[in-house]
């Protein structure tokens, strides 16, 4: 049976609204299931890429900003290489016009610029710029594929790096440490190589592709290998020269090491990239061991400036998630096709929004511009969206606008409202009408369009900035609409655009770049961030000037300036008014020959009718972007979280498309605007439509369902074992510490090592000391009144060891000092424990150890603040686990080595940060060097954390406890062997 087409009203028209449109009407039956009406607040389709044509400065492009395309922008180019060979095959454009084909309409650029400012003797900085070049490769953009994993991009950058040290590094060799050379010849590889990054490199290539495969073992081997490659590049770094190359290679590699570390670390081969984006990339990065020059040096302030990255506009105040930017560095760096960069042929309107415009409303869909929404009412259940208000701002004459101008035979959009279509057009022009403007509500003449009558579906394009008036009652029905609304923060831009009669070279740009950078530097193309507010990057344009309508003596370079800027009201006079007070004192920096009698000589500067080197800078462009959807959507630390999907706003009719949506890049980009219309078209529609990159892993990524259902623990032991283990609780104290490696390597019984970490400092290793009494201790099947009499046990672990013919990562106790013989008789023989009968004290805040003589051997001094709470809190759990529940090994009584496995009950147990200081007074028979030893309390919140050590603090606790049967040991050294650390 036939039904009528469901109604999509499309709110806005930026990137993510079109591209769901456009994805739709791909659909080979879409026009029997579906209308499309866009409703476009002003006259223009672009959102913050809207750009438009000065029909009275000979058709300049006038741009919100400056925009260039990344070669990764995979989904963004296989729609528009779509949309530009339907418009060749429907006779809408021919391949000869301006623009014809995708080709002609995008140029590669495979390098950037930049300003890297150097400190004087004097307290000055001289500007060095700092030209990074990629390889152009063969590929084509937008041609599709699988993107790398995070253990994919690893192994990537790893081998960047290696290329990076080429140049800096002897003929000399570098020889591992003894700890890891076992693990290098049991895989073969060369303990010698050029470097330690080498080696990292080597061991990693070594690895299983997939990451859910790596074991913990080899996860421990490569966190100790970055851990030590970063180790030696700061050695090599405190003697190096101060030359450009030496400096600039120091950085990239201190911040890739940081990388390497952190990542590792963090699990992100495992978890994705938002696992760290609670963290910002700076202090991630520092905290990962990143030199502070690095991460505040030019390269980085870079990523920085390409996303806006300053909330407030404040570039003191740095604020982007890690895991955001370190996804969009990678993918920028390592999956671009063709060039790193594409420069558009004309303006973003003219390149994007006019072929995506004119192959729409071909295929039927309607278009009303100068209709602005600006309320989405919701149903009686607050569950769907009911209507929409909207105001229209200006009547059409005809009842059809027709948005485009042809300029050299290219259609674009004016930079302001053909006025002739609009009653009485004259007049609003004459009043200064803004329709774009969104500082306040758009106003106009109102009306309603209802569910059922209008419209059934709804996709939001409208940007962030915009919702706030938007969509009130949506945050008053959901909060995860209020916390995307409070949490996901946009910040102001601001731009300026200069058309001179002098080229960059002529003023001196490429001999400045020249004197600091190798190779020819006559075709800069010159693309720099990093540079000095209020207008930190800078584009030469100048290939846009075909593409406008200039007089034979009209200007010869175009230069595009933009940056982050204050809110409105916060900077003091006009923005021209700062933008040449800066072209003043800075512009002449870069273009030394624009230099007259100390300041910007404004005579180069071209604009009509203007005589004065005064009125040809007050005929330049000049922006400011303050309200609305033409505010840019940030990616501060944490918020991502907050981010809804464009399939998931919680409201039945209502879809989302935009790059502040959780997308898979989530920073403000035309790729991320893309990817938001496809799943939100996919989500509408039902449809297969692909979408490159809304994941960091593949969709079948993780490990096997019998490795997630393998457990060492005593209540999974196949049958006959699984009723029979030891239980019971414990109240006591937990610490851990950092020890001598080498005294710790002296105490392991012979075929037993250090397992090579990177939890403590060099030459230190991980300690677990557990002071406690146990209480109904038992065999399972037995009843309490028949275990042991309760009993103080005192038991000092080293954490990650490994043994001789097992694979896998143990702890190993040297001591377990207790007052029960029968309970040091059956650990002694079921277990292999090295238990030992002692004289054992425990008070409130105290507890001591001595021989059966009373010898003190060690105590503990525990100081205790706060209520206790459940572990679960605290954000050490994952580490606190990780070191007390590691498989246990042992020498058997009746094997080589015995295998047994606790389990804490961490889940349930409760907890409260202690201080603890450990005394160790006889180290021969603590097993542990003499001294005195500190711990922290535990941290219960992510502020107290101390990023001086990895170790979690220490803490009370009670909780219940298994112990494995003895006779599943074979059992749990299969499982250790094969086990890998679940994200």
């Amino acid at each position: 049976m036939q039904t009528e087409p469901q109604k999509i009203a499309i709110i806005g028209g930026g990137v993510g609204a079109v591209t769901a449109a456009y994805a739709i009407t791909q659909l080979p039956d879409w026009q029997n299931r579906y209308e499309i009406t866009f409703y476009q607040l002003g006259w223009r389709l672009g959102g913050k890429g809207a750009s438009g044509r000065n029909a009275e400065e000979y058709q300049r492009i006038e741009e919100h900003g400056l925009h260039i395309w990344a070669g990764f922008y995979e989904n963004g180019f296989r729609l528009m290489r779509d949309c530009y060979e339907t418009l060749n095959k429907t006779g809408l454009r021919s391949p000869e016009a301006p623009l014809g084909t995708l080709e002609k309409a995008f140029k590669g650029l495979n390098h950037f610029l930049l300003a890297d400012e150097v400190p004087q003797p004097d307290g000055t900085k001289a500007l060095h710029p700092w030209r990074i070049d990629f390889y152009p490769n063969e590929e084509k953009p937008g041609t599709g594929g699988l993107l790398p994993t995070p253990f994919s991009y690893f192994r990537m950058l790893l081998e960047a790096v290696e290329g990076w040290l080429g140049g800096l590094l002897g003929d000399a060799q570098s020889e591992l440490p003894d700890r890891f050379q076992a693990e290098f010849r049991r895989r073969g590889l060369s303990v010698t190589a050029r470097s330690p990054v080498h080696h990292l490199h080597a061991y990693a290539r070594s690895l299983d592709e997939n990451a859910f495969d790596h074991t913990t073992g080899q996860s421990l081997h490569l966190a100790a290998l970055a851990r030590h490659a970063q180790g030696w590049h700061h050695d090599m770094l405190a003697a190096e020269g101060q030359s450009d190359e030496a400096r600039r290679m120091g950085y990239l590699i201190s911040l890739s090491l940081a990388f390497f570390r952190g990542t590792i670390d963090n699990g992100v081969f495992r978890a994705g990239f938002d696992a760290i984006d609670d963290w910002e990339i700076s202090a991630w990065l520092l905290h990962y061991g990143a030199s502070h020059d690095a991460v505040y040096s030019a390269v980085f302030r870079g990523c920085y400036d390409y996303v806006f990255g300053y909330p407030g506009g404040l570039t003191d105040d740095r604020s982007v998630g890690a895991g955001t930017a370190i996804r969009g560095l990678l993918r920028l760096a390592f999956t671009y096709k063709g060039s790193l960069f594409f420069k558009m042929q004309a303006g973003m309107g003219d390149t994007i929004f006019g072929p995506y415009y004119q192959v729409l409303k071909s295929r039927g869909v309607r278009f009303r511009f100068f209709n602005a929404a600006t309320n989405l009412a919701l149903s009686e259940d607050r569950n769907s969206i009911a209507a929409i208000d909207m105001v229209e701002q200006a009547q059409v004459v005809s009842g059809t606008y027709d948005p485009l101008v042809d300029v050299r035979d290219l259609p674009c959009w004016p930079s302001e409202p053909l006025w002739d279509q609009l009653k009485d057009g004259a007049r609003l022009k004459a009043s200064g009408v803004d329709f774009e403007c969104e500082k306040d509500a758009p106003s106009g003449r109102g009306y309603r369009l209802e569910r059922g009558r209008d419209f059934d579906l709804v996709v939001m394009g409208a940007s962030l900035g915009s919702l706030h008036y938007l969509t009130q009652e949506l945050a008053a029905a959901s909060t995860r609409w209020k916390g995307m609304l409070d949490n996901v923060p946009t910040v102001a831009t601001h731009a300026a655009q200069f058309w001179s009669t002098r080229t960059p070279e002529e003023l001196g740009w490429n001999a400045l770049v020249a004197r600091h950078n190798s190779g020819d530097q006559h075709d800069l193309q010159t693309v720099i961030t990093s540079f000095v507010e209020p207008l930190d990057t800078w584009a030469d344009m100048s290939d846009l000037l075909p593409r406008e309508d200039w007089p034979e003596n009209g200007p010869t370079s175009i230069a595009y300036f933009c940056s982050p800027a204050h809110d409105a009201g916060v900077d003091p006079g006009p923005f021209p008014d700062r933008v040449r007070a800066w072209a003043d004192a800075d512009l002449t920096r870069m273009w030394p020959k624009a230099r007259k009698a100390g300041k910007f000589d404004a005579a180069i500067l071209f604009a009509r009718d203007a005589d004065t080197p005064k009125a040809k800078f007050a005929g330049q462009y000049f922006r400011e972007n303050f309200y609305g959807s033409e505010r840019y959507v940030l990616s501060v630390p944490n918020s991502v979280q907050y981010r809804l999907p464009p399939d998931g706003s919680g409201f039945e009719n209502l879809y989302l498309a935009g790059d502040w949506t959780r997308c898979g890049i989530n920073a403000g980009c035309v790729e991320a605007a893309t990817i938001s219309g496809l799943v939100a078209a996919r989500g509408l529609t039902g449809a297969e439509i692909e979408v490159v990159g809304e994941g960091d892993l593949a969709p079948d990524a993780g490990p096997t369902d019998a490795t997630k259902l393998a457990s060492p623990y005593a209540q999974t032991a196949p049958w006959p074992l699984t009723p029979m283990f030891g239980t019971g609780q414990i109240d006591g104290w937990f610490s851990f510490h950092a020890v001598d490696a080498k005294a710790l390597q002296a105490v392991l019984p012979e075929g037993m090592t250090l397992h090579p970490q990177a939890l403590t400092p060099e030459g230190t290793h991980p300690v677990a000391i557990l002071a406690n009494q146990q209480v109904g201790v038992r065999a399972s099947i037995l009843p309490r009144f028949l275990g042991y009499t309760d009993y103080y046990e005192a038991i000092i672990a080293i954490n990650y060891v490994q043994v001789d013919g097992h694979e896998g990562v143990f702890s190993y106790l040297p001591n377990l000092y207790l007052t029960n013989n029968w309970a040091r008789l059956a650990g002694v023989w079921w277990y292999g424990y090295n238990k030992r009968m002692g004289q054992l004290s425990m008070g409130n805040s105290s507890y001591s150890v001595a021989s059966p003589d009373g010898s003190p051997i060690w105590s503990g001094r525990y100081q205790q603040k706060d209520f206790a709470r459940p572990l679960t809190a605290s954000p050490e759990v994952g580490m606190v686990q990780s070191l007390s529940e590691q498989i246990v090994v042992s020498e058997g009584k009746f094997s080589r080595w015995q295998f047994s496995s606790f389990d804490f009950n961490l889940t349930s147990a409760y907890v409260a940060g202690v201080s603890a200081e450990i005394t160790v007074s006889d180290a021969h028979l603590a097993d542990i060097p003499a001294g005195r030893m500190t711990a922290r309390p535990l941290a219960m919140d992510r502020g107290q954390t101390d990023s001086s050590t990895k170790l979690p603090g220490a803490f009370r606790i009670w909780t219940s406890w298994t112990l494995s049967n003895p006779l599943d040991s074979a059992r749990i050294a299969r499982l250790e062997a094969g086990r890998t650390r679940l994200p």
